[in-house]
């Protein structure tokens, strides 16, 4: 399988600054939607999730390390869990 680590790390900086700009919204009192911001640090978890998949078999210091693994945050009547 064949992983473009160009276009994850584009990803992820791409997600990266639209969390930046949710938390800048916030710290500076702008109303923000709970579900932009759990969705936002959703996608920052994804990408470190599929990054802990990514290795090189012949690379001791780039190992497969899928044990490590973010849960989601989910959003409910009560907040996140």
């Amino acid at each position: 399988m064949k992983f473009s680590m160009n276009g994850a790390r584009r990803q992820l900086s791409k997600d990266a600054e639209a969390l930046r700009d949710i938390a800048r919204d916030i710290i500076n009192g702008n109303f923000y939607e709970k579900e932009d911001l759990v969705e936002a640090v959703n996608k920052i978890i994804t990408h470190s999730n599929v990054f802990n998949c990514v290795y090189s078999k012949d690379d001791p210091d780039f190992t497969e390390m899928s044990d490590i693994e973010v849960e989601h945050l989910e959003l409910n009547e009560e907040g996140v869990a």
